[in-house]
């Protein structure tokens, strides 16, 4: 028996779809395109009282500032080996077969690795050059900086060399942001908020945050201080970027948490509880989420049954965010709750039917059925018992809200036809495309505390995008049923 078979069902039914319950979808496949060219632009120098101007290019090759920050001085060939073994061909899950099936990067390498749910076979790619990197993009020696991955890679490149960037340098970003490593070259400018990781980091709930470029598309691209924005769930958008509160020191949103932290190192404890700060901020940030959602659907007019279960769909996530600092706080030995979220009072409402489709497929029919299914798989491998029932609990709730969000769908599609269709198709393509490819690795593994290896959770999640999520798009009312999403076209890059 298919072990995603009852988290179909309940979609199906949520959706009110039994006609082409049975429909199968092609395996989806990860594909990365090249960037349009850009051109550099002219850099300047932060003038913010109590910064310092960056140092002025020096060196070969990538430099690494005491500071920790690091730029590319000059063009430098890589080491282009991937040292994971070969597939075998007895794994349980194939992306591919044999390198001959990596066609989406250079140098592609079939290789395998044994995950949280089994041997797991997938494409792996590394440069030597930026020549064999696409347009507008450079290859990043593994090793270099924040980087995580194990290989070389290639990034999207603003800047290529330190002399891309008048008076300042062509700095490197390896932006980890909870779900995928996002690597990008740029200049530093004068409009440019923190200079390096030091000066994020101005509380024990911020270690994480660093300096980077999160959104290397922007009309003025600068680096700022950011940490984990990104979580399988319902995230609070704004500005096309997920939002959360930063954590503080605070005993009112933590429920009691009864895990056994005393038998673990310091260092493990002091992983595990950053993880699960980063978990609990996601579960607050997702209050403000569906309250936007509740106001929306009364917006579109939404049936009152659908209103309600928004409401409290947002009381469930209160509780979340609850025991998750709870288990943050038992794990760091202090009060962790979180800051003031000030978007959740100044977010537009952003009401017009494709908007709100496209984001309710996105964040609740794709990104709460992966939740849910990743939930159940973690809370089956937590050691501690009450760990376990925690996040059993957790799973259990996001599959209701990916039924709800479902059921959400189907009226859209019935009462506003056509415009809801379109829109839910581009959603599903995007979904696809963010979901297929492996997550970045986080800072470490332990699976009893609920920390899976990066590609145990790509494997999971291309099963339910494939088990689940496809057929569960294919039998909506509406749409035909062989319909199928589209391929994905613009994915972030798979990180191992």
């Amino acid at each position: 028996m298919e072990r995603h078979r009852s988290l179909r069902m309940t979609l199906l039914l949520a959706a009110g779809a039994a006609g082409c319950s049975n429909a199968k979808s092609p395996e989806i496949a990860v594909v990365t395109l090249g960037e349009p060219q850009a051109t550099p632009r002219d850099a300047g120098v932060p003038e913010e009282p109590g910064q310092s101007a960056p140092r002025p290019p020096r060196g070969v090759g990538w430099v690494e500032e005491r500071d920790g920050t690091v730029h590319r001085a000059t063009r430098v060939r890589c080491d282009a080996t991937i040292d994971q073994s070969a597939c075998s061909g007895t794994e349980r899950t194939f992306q591919c077969r044999t390198d001959a099936d990596c066609k989406e990067g250079p140098r592609g390498k079939c290789v395998s690795s044994v995950g949280q749910i089994g041997a797991y076979c997938g494409c792996e790619y590394a440069c030597e050059s930026d020549a064999e990197c696409g347009a507008s993009e450079a290859c990043v020696c593994k090793g270099t900086g924040a980087l995580r991955e194990q290989h070389s890679v290639c990034a999207k490149a603003l800047c290529s060399v330190d002399a891309d960037c008048p008076g300042s340098t062509c700095g490197l970003s390896a932006y980890f942001n909870g779900c995928w490593e996002q690597v990008t070259l740029a200049c530093r400018t004068k409009e440019d908020t923190c200079l390096s990781d030091a000066d994020c980091r101005s509380s024990d709930e911020n270690r994480g945050a660093a300096c980077v470029v999160t959104d290397p598309e922007a009309e003025r691209v600068r680096w700022e201080c950011a940490g984990i924005s990104c979580a399988i769930g319902r995230p609070f958008v704004v500005d096309g970027r997920p939002r959360a509160a930063q954590g503080a020191a605070r005993d009112d949103w933590r429920a009691p948490a009864e895990l056994d932290a005393a038998s673990l190192s310091p260092e493990v404890r002091e992983l595990a509880a950053a993880h699960y700060v980063a978990v609990a901020a996601l579960e607050h940030a997702s209050v403000a989420s569906f309250a936007r959602f509740s106001l929306q659907l009364l917006a579109l007019g939404a049936p009152a049954a659908l209103v309600g279960e928004a409401h409290r769909a947002a009381l469930d996530e209160v509780e979340h965010a609850r025991l998750a600092y709870g288990v943050a706080s038992r794990l760091a030995g202090r009060a962790i709750g979180p800051g003031p979220l000030l978007e959740a009072a100044t977010a537009p409402l952003g009401a017009g039917v494709a908007e709100v489709v496209e984001a309710l497929v996105e964040e609740g029919c794709v990104g709460e059925a992966l939740g849910a299914a990743e939930g159940r798989e973690i809370a089956q491998r937590a050691a501690d018992p009450a760990l376990a029932a925690t996040l059993a609990r957790i799973a259990a709730d996001e599959e209701r809200h990916a039924a709800l969000s479902w059921r959400a769908l189907s009226w859209m599609l019935a009462t506003f036809g056509e415009p809801a269709r379109s829109a839910a198709d581009r959603a599903f393509s995007r979904a696809a495309a963010r979901y297929a490819a492996d997550p970045a690795p986080g800072p470490g593994v332990h699976e009893a505390l609920g920390l899976l290896p990066a590609r145990a959770l790509g494997a999971l999640r291309r099963e339910v995008l494939t088990e689940v999520i496809a057929p569960c798009r294919a039998a909506l009312p509406g749409l035909s049923c062989d319909s199928t999403a589209a391929q994905p076209s613009s994915p972030p890059q798979a990180s191992s």
